[in-house]
């Protein structure tokens, strides 16, 4: 893990500890690596199912994206193959995260493209 991802993991169990009046740091760090844990195992499970998605009221949706495959002439060879399907987990920000979000994208003077 990266300084900075657990510098974040660090202030969130901060968060966490100070929001559920914690005892002790390591219980929120306990419990935020638990949510986390189970959070990847849930859409590690659904990766096969296009179109899973589920969602944290305010924050936002992960959503599972299956792309088809693709047709590709390999090298020197000359054949065609087709390339795997590429499944991706995309993040898609609701609420007060979404709002910060279109306030960057307009300062930067960046249209909004992405799926709702």
């Amino acid at each position: 893990m990266t300084t900075k991802a657990r510098a974040g993991m660090e202030e969130l169990a901060m968060r966490v500890q100070a929001a559920l009046s914690l005892a002790t740091k390591k219980d929120a760090e306990v419990l935020v690596n638990t949510f986390v844990s189970y959070l990847e195992d849930t859409l590690i499970e659904h990766l096969a199912d296009d179109g899973y998605y589920f969602k944290l009221n305010g924050f936002g949706k992960f959503l599972v994206h299956h792309r088809p495959p693709t047709r590709r002439k390999i090298g020197f060879i000359g054949e065609i193959r087709d390339l795997p399907v590429k499944r991706k987990v995309k993040f898609i920000g609701l609420g007060n995260f979404d709002n910060w979000n279109e306030g960057i994208l307009n300062i930067r003077g960046i249209k909004d493209t992405r799926m709702n």
